[in-house]
């Protein structure tokens, strides 16, 4: 059964790109590969719109809007107290989009709609331009969550009473939002549990993230250095506390014991701290963004993710894992994966064990190489893009049954 489906991004998806809109890349590509006809509404900056030739043909149709500027810190408290808009679903916020999206479902009578990222699930939320149509919002990680674990990191001080705050109203409004669909996506069942815990009445598909395993495969001669690496969007709260809490709290011990190790950031929009650091520091790599992550993925030795914020699955994890790379992570970063201690990855929720299993790894070529394999198979048994797909267009199929 072809389906005709509409997806609404934030970001134009394209090849290469960082974080989660990789995965609505891969979405949509091989969607269309399985014979659905899909079509895209999508805000667009300067460095899309040098995409866009890439994508347009591949697609069913292409709609694309300017990215709309971030309001003012005075409007943005405007919105969340007096218009009830909480302050993750205010940018971007457009109008124009509402009705593109409205416009879009008329004109070329979409059979669903799929918004990626819970701040476009709001084009299709009491939308006075979108008339009957399905509609899905894929939630690749929730903003109420995210603040519940940033208010857990700031503990007892006015800023966490003050996020404690808003957090009420982020919850009330994005249950509504949920319940407004006729499905919700997951990338994890825990992320799954989290949100029917805010609300039990909520209807939830899990369908995980994937990778191109053999795209990442290393060349057999490719040649590890002394390095470690973590790979991510810095835009993304998660990755920023991430990046900013290991270099504050475990490279620092972890350079002094390991002589002439490197540590790779890699990723658009490293926060301004570490790159200060990193001025000072000359193993301290930080790139910025790059075309192809692989080369980078490829040289290191061990994967780091300290991430503390945010549920879901993580596709950097699995590309690190499908480029032979050990991983050393928080248990956060590994939810969704079929994670076993010492198997296939070490886990670590504090600096001192994660530095602790880093210089293990990085002096024993044996049980980094023992990990790597092991991980590798996992990726290649469960999370393989050939049988992520077709779990998505099962549930897009059963959307569209009711």
């Amino acid at each position: 059964m072809s389906v005709r489906i509409l997806f609404l991004t934030s970001q134009l998806p394209y090849a290469g790109i960082a974080g989660g809109h990789s995965l609505v890349y891969e979405r949509m590509l091989r969607l269309g590969a399985r014979g659905h006809e899909v079509g895209l509404a999508s805000f667009c900056d300067e460095t899309g719109r040098a995409h866009v030739g890439e994508i347009k043909n591949r697609l069913f149709e292409l709609e694309l809007l300017p990215m709309p500027p971030e309001p003012s810190l005075p409007n943005k408290f405007v919105q969340a107290y007096l218009g009830g808009i909480p302050l993750p679903f205010q940018h971007p916020r457009s109008r124009e989009m509402r009705k593109l999206v409205g416009t879009m479902v008329d004109r070329s009578h979409y059979d669903v709609v799929v918004a990626e990222f819970s701040v476009m699930g709001q084009y299709l939320f009491r939308n006075p331009w979108l008339n009957a149509v399905r509609r899905v919002i894929s939630c690749h990680h929730s903003p109420a969550i995210m603040a519940a674990h940033q208010l857990k990191l700031l503990g007892g001080s006015l800023l966490g009473l003050k996020k404690l705050i808003k957090m009420y109203g982020l919850i009330d409004y994005e249950c509504r939002l949920y319940r407004s669909a006729d499905r919700v996506l997951t990338l994890s069942r825990e992320e799954r549990y989290a949100l029917l815990n805010l609300d039990p009445t909520l209807r939830i598909s899990v369908v995980p993230n994937g990778v191109d395993a053999n795209f990442f495969h290393p060349p057999s001669d490719a040649p590890r250095e002394q390095a470690i690496i973590f790979t991510g969007n810095y835009l993304d709260p998660a990755n920023e506390d991430a990046i900013i809490s290991f270099t504050q709290d475990v490279w620092p011990r972890l350079r002094r014991s390991q002589p002439g190790l490197k540590f790779y950031i890699v990723g658009p929009s490293p926060p301004v701290y570490v790159r200060a650091q990193a001025a000072r520091d000359n193993r301290l790599v930080v790139t910025g963004h790059v075309d192809d992550i692989r080369p980078w993925l490829h040289k290191a030795q061990v994967f780091v993710c300290p991430v503390r914020m945010g549920r879901g699955m993580r596709g950097k994890i699995l590309e690190a894992m499908a480029s032979g790379l050990p991983v050393v992570s928080t248990s956060l970063g590994v939810e969704g994966l079929s994670a076993q201690m010492g198997d296939n990855c070490f886990i670590a929720d504090t600096p001192k064990i994660m530095r602790h299993y880093v210089k293990i790894l990085l002096e024993d070529h044996a049980l980094r190489a023992r990990l790597a394999e092991n991980a590798r198979t996992m990726v290649n048994e469960r999370f393989r893009w050939l049988k992520v797909i077709p779990q998505l267009e099962a549930v897009l199929l059963d959307v569209m049954r009711g």
